[in-house]
């Protein structure tokens, strides 16, 4: 070891003072870097102008777009405007921006124009809930199902459907502009001085025209069938417009439904022949006692057996097999005696039989129908085919062209239900769902009572049993209230008639999750209308003219071409404003007084199906929406697509190349967020770190400067600002339901916070190095650590890329935590402190060019997630590292990183050397679980105030050997483990004669690969001093600093001296 004179050290730190102590630290090549903690709100705000708004700008006028390369488009599934962000939305849009800026960096240009879905029902009863409260403000008014359901039904009477529309207008509009700056504060890039809305009278022109091709290729039609329809809200309502109540309870009722003419089969039993008709019934089971005044017929299936039984005198047709659930609900002790043994059902359907509708007072024919079972009820089902769709299509297959649903838009019973009551027994006005049915039963117990009419003389009640049901039930998607099946005039769209193309379609669909290629097409494959009209005033009308006389509809081309042109003009507003009987309307074809404009609206799901149209005749690369759009939006947009683009010698197409779905978020206890629930995270509250604990006060040096009162100071927050919220969605797996909680937000933060620490190191130690004007192929191979590191940087590089190109966000978030913690922060940033602080020049520019290329992948890697971290730390960046590379926001990463393919091949390991990686790992695992044992029992503090000895057993392969050796010659494994000094010795390890030690085994692989030995880590006091400089214990003396450090300061002094020397000259 070469040794200095103390004058000699002392000339290359001291200043002109030749007698002061020398501050060794300013020696040493400590990081410096302007790299703040957190930025500051005004910063993050300049950052997002950087990182979003300005570069979604430059790309849409830098990047090419022609030949194959064209636009890379992500089509806006539009939100609702009808009230505040939540972390819903937050998961979907920041979902949306990490696939554009992962395109982006490949070089692509990208296209989103943000959307908004602005006409229905949710906006609809927002509105008349403002109304309602004088509360007009967007976004500040709390979803409150109820509340909104009571007010639709206050302002139906006494608004105009122009006043509700300038409502729900107003509104919309202005929680536009509140959802809009949310959406920009998260950093997601886009169109956002041109946003498409579904309200705009552009858009509404193309919705008609959609509307207009399908009627022209016959796909459009009025019918009055059975519909879902929600009384709470006054419409109709689509599948997609449904939730359920797994929890619904009713009043279920069995029901003894005389019969006026016996089957054949039963007319000639030697029992039932001698018996009035009347003295048997079809014992019926329902959940819906309200439609059986609307009862046409009664279902039987042909394969099923049936019986006659006497039950209490009463005689009742059931199926065999469900006899004894029929008796479990009659008094106990009850017995069926059987007086007609078996009869197929085939034979009771033979259209003689039929029983009696007692409020109607009309026969209700016996009938086939497969969709009977036996695995509920009697076997014997009431047929209401106005109250259900199985009902109409049995009924209408057999020639029941009356379909009776005597219930109104309010779920009220009409004057239909009951036309013969006397005053005393009117169930009119009734709601049908609660006091309607109380009503029903009580007629049904004492018909003769109530209709004097000869089937019920013998009948003195016709409710056998009744008994609470609880089951899952549809409701409003809005209101939240049950849902009921309602035979009303609709217009439907025939989706039979395109069904084929719409599945043949999805067949050149990439699907992410692939299980939700299943999931569409059951939903498509399972229907066949679809209902696109609603009784509500804020939306597209309906194109269509009734004739005052007859009701006829028209839509022809020509109509809805003229009615078209009109709206062109005036706008839709005119279609509800104008007098009924303002003749613009009315083509020329027509008779101009015979004929009106109609009031329905189109369902919102056919606004924003028809949202491709924004895209000016191009195919969207990807869709992205939540998994309920399966049966929503992605259904929508991919059937009125189909309806209008597919001929007959083409290809099907969907609108989307790729459609991925995500999940829903979920609170800390697993419940689904819901703003109706009102258990929703505010986004804000995430980004601002005010739903995790507050950080510490830190103590006042002058007490003084405290509250002389004891006022508490105002909690401070965390706030890491949107990427804290765009790391969150990153790191959860989107394809399931994502769960947020203070333990996952804590994570989240965690690891933003390592990535700050990480790039402020990084800044700090590449601030005096000029990428340009190093040798980038050095003579000699880099040291292990360095190119261990570099090995690493690659394969996470790897992954990271490719996780990204499979939109597997949070593998790359996962592998890239992982590379921060494990690689960097506990392995190689501890090597080569010593190093960079304290070595020579040459030893610090080799491990700088390392650093930078670790910090400029790590740019690259991050800059999807994090973009405003990423813009901060370019901002910040030393200008001479910015000059070596360009904007990492905009830079092409097409390529990851390869150590093996770097200088050369001189920075990659090898496969030999891979596994000397795995070497390292078991050695240094040992000696820091043995470090920590002495540092629990007091014995240690620094790392580097111990030195380690390595015994290695005689089976240990030579290979084994040979690169612990090489390691330990070339000062290397003292380096790496970041300890004073190692030897390494062989065979059968010595007890050390010392005031301590702490030994700990590992494992060393046989040379086959197969079987293990065992060697020794051993940790024991240092040999040398702490060195004054570097601290490491390998100086002779405590005032001197160590032979390494001494030569490093005389070349400073040298190269002092000769800076000196060329300024003069």
């Amino acid at each position: 070891m070469p040794t200095f004179s103390p004058s000699r050290i002392l000339r290359a730190v001291t200043t002109q003072k030749q007698h002061s102590a020398p501050k060794w630290s300013e020696t040493l090549a400590l990081p410096r870097s302007a790299f703040p903690a957190r930025p500051t709100p005004a910063d993050i705000e300049k950052y997002r102008q950087k990182c979003a708004d300005d570069l979604y700008t430059w790309q849409r006028t830098h990047r090419n777009a022609s030949g194959k390369e064209k636009d890379f488009i992500l089509h806006d599934g539009p939100p609702y405007a009808n009230g505040a962000v939540h972390v819903g939305h937050a998961l979907n849009k920041v979902l949306k921006d990490l696939i554009l800026r992962w395109q982006l960096s490949q070089g692509r240009r990208v296209h989103y124009r943000p959307g908004w879905d602005c006409h229905g029902l949710p906006i609809e009863l927002k509105a008349l809930q403002a109304q309602r409260t004088q509360t007009a403000q967007a976004g500040t008014l709390q979803d409150a199902p109820k509340e909104e359901a009571k007010a639709a039904a206050a302002s139906h009477a006494r608004m105009s459907a122009s006043e509700v529309r300038n409502a729900a207008r107003e509104l919309a509009s202005a929680t536009i502009e509140v959802q809009k700056q949310s959406f920009r504060g998260w950093g997601v890039m886009g169109e956002w001085h041109a946003p498409y809305k579904t309200m705009s009278a552009d858009f509404e022109i193309q919705q008609l025209e959609v509307f207009k091709a399908m009627v022209q290729k016959g796909l459009i039609s009025r019918h009055r069938r059975p519909v879902y329809w929600s009384p709470s809200s006054r419409t109709a309502l689509a599948e997609a417009e449904l939730e359920y109540d797994d929890n619904h309870k009713c009043t279920a009722a069995f029901v003894k439904m005389a019969f006026v003419r016996l089957p054949k089969v039963l007319e000639n039993h030697q029992i039932l022949s001698k018996m009035d008709p009347g003295h048997v019934s079809a014992l019926i089971w329902t959940t819906t006692p309200w439609t059986l005044p609307a009862n046409q017929a009664i279902a039987v299936n042909p394969g099923l057996e049936y019986t006659v039984v006497s039950i209490e005198d009463h005689l009742v047709l059931v199926a065999k097999d469900r006899i004894e659930h029929v008796l479990s609900f009659a008094p106990e002790g009850t017995v069926a005696t059987t007086i007609v043994e078996t009869v197929s059902g085939g034979d009771l359907a033979d259209g003689q039989a039929c029983c009696f509708n007692v409020f109607q007072g009309h026969e209700s024919p016996i009938l086939k129908a497969d969709f009977v079972t036996a695995g509920s009820g009697t076997g014997v089902v009431h047929m209401a085919p106005g109250h259900g769709m199985e009902d109409y299509v049995v009924c209408r297959e057999h020639g029941i062209d009356r379909i009776l649903a005597p219930v109104d838009e309010a779920g009220s019973f009409t004057e239909e239900a009951f036309p013969a009551a006397a005053p005393d027994d009117s169930i009119t006005g009734l709601d049908a769902q609660t006091t309607g049915v109380d009503a029903v039963l009580r007629i049904l117990r004492d018909p003769a009572r109530h209709v004097g009419m000869s089937p019920f003389q013998k009948h003195q009640d016709m409710v056998f049993a009744t008994h609470t049901f609880t089951h899952k039930n549809p409701i409003d998607w809005r209101t939240k209230q049950p849902v009921i099946v309602r035979a009303t005039a609709q217009w439907f769209a025939d989706v039979s008639a395109i069904k084929e193309r719409a599945l043949s379609a999805l067949n050149g669909v990439k699907f992410i999750p692939e299980s939700g290629k299943t999931r569409l097409r059951s939903f498509i494959e399972g229907r066949s209308q679809w209902c696109i009209s609603r009784q509500r005033a804020w939306g597209v009308p309906i194109p269509a003219l009734y004739h005052k006389s007859t009701g006829e509809a028209c839509i022809t081309e020509t109509s809805i071409d003229h009615i078209i042109s009109v709206i062109k003009e005036r706008g839709t507003d005119a279609w509800f404003s104008d007098p009924p009987d303002e003749r613009v309307w009315i083509h020329q074809s027509l008779q101009e007084d015979t004929w009106t404009r109609g009031t329905d609206t189109m369902d919102v799901w056919f606004d924003s199906g028809t949202t491709w149209t924004t895209l000016n005749g191009q195919r969207a690369d990807v869709y992205i929406e939540g998994t309920d759009q399966h049966r929503g939006w992605f259904q929508s947009s991919l059937l009125t697509f189909v309806a209008t683009h597919d001929e007959l010698d083409e290809k099907p197409a969907a609108p989307y190349k790729t459609l991925i779905t995500h999940g829903f978020t979920l609170d800390a206890k697993g419940s689904k967020m819901s703003k109706s629930l009102g258990n929703v995270i505010s986004p804000e509250d995430i980004m601002n770190g005010s739903l995790l604990p507050p950080l510490k006060a830190k103590k006042s040096k002058n007490k003084s400067k405290n509250p002389a009162n004891g006022t508490p100071q105002t909690p401070q927050f965390d706030a890491m600002g949107p990427d804290v919220l765009r790391l969150w969605v990153a790191s959860s797996d989107y394809t399931r339901d994502v769960s947020i909680s203070i333990p996952v937000l804590q994570s989240v933060q965690q690891a933003l916070q390592k990535y700050r620490v990480t790039f402020k190191f990084l800044l700090g130690v590449v601030n005096d190095y000029a990428p340009q004007h190093q040798h980038t192929t050095p003579q000699q191979p880099l040291p292990f650590a360095d190119r261990a590191i570099l090995h690493r940087l690659s394969a996470t590089s790897a992954n990271v890329h490719a996780a990204y190109a499979e939109y597997k966000f949070h593998k790359a978030v996962s592998d890239l935590n992982t590379f921060v913690s494990a690689d960097l922060s506990a392995f190689y940033f501890e090597i080569i402190k010593d190093g960079l602080y304290a070595g020579s020049a040459s030893v610090r520019r080799r491990t700088q060019g390392v650093l930078h290329s670790i910090l400029t992948e790590m740019l690259a890697m991050l800059a999807p997630v994090t973009p405003h971290l990423v813009a901060e730390v370019w901002a910040l960046a030393p200008e001479e590292v910015k000059g070596s590379s360009g904007d990492p926001l905009r830079r092409v990463w097409d390529v990851p990183f390869s150590a093996a393919s770097s200088n050369g091949g001189r920075w990659g390991l090898n496969g030999t050397e891979q596994k000397e990686l795995e070497v390292f790992t078991q050695i240094s695992s040992a000696v820091k679980i043995a470090q920590e044992t002495a540092r629990v029992e007091g014995k240690l503090g620094s790392g580097l105030a111990c030195k380690v000895e390595l015994y290695l057993p005689d089976a240990t392969p030579k290979a084994f050997s040979d690169c612990v050796s090489a390691w330990e010659a070339s000062g290397e494994l003292a380096d790496s483990l970041v300890v004073s000094s190692v030897r390494v010795g062989r065979g059968k390890k010595e007890r050390p004669s010392v005031e301590w030690y702490y030994e700990q085994e590992f494992d060393i692989a046989g040379a086959d690969g197969e079987g293990y030995s065992k060697g020794t880590a051993i940790i024991l006091p240092p040999d040398h001093r702490k060195c004054v400089r570097c601290w490491r214990y390998t100086a002779d003396t405590e005032e001197e600093p160590c032979g390494r450090c001494g030569e490093v300061l005389e070349e400073r002094n040298r190269h002092s001296g000769s800076n000196e020397l060329a300024a003069a000259s």
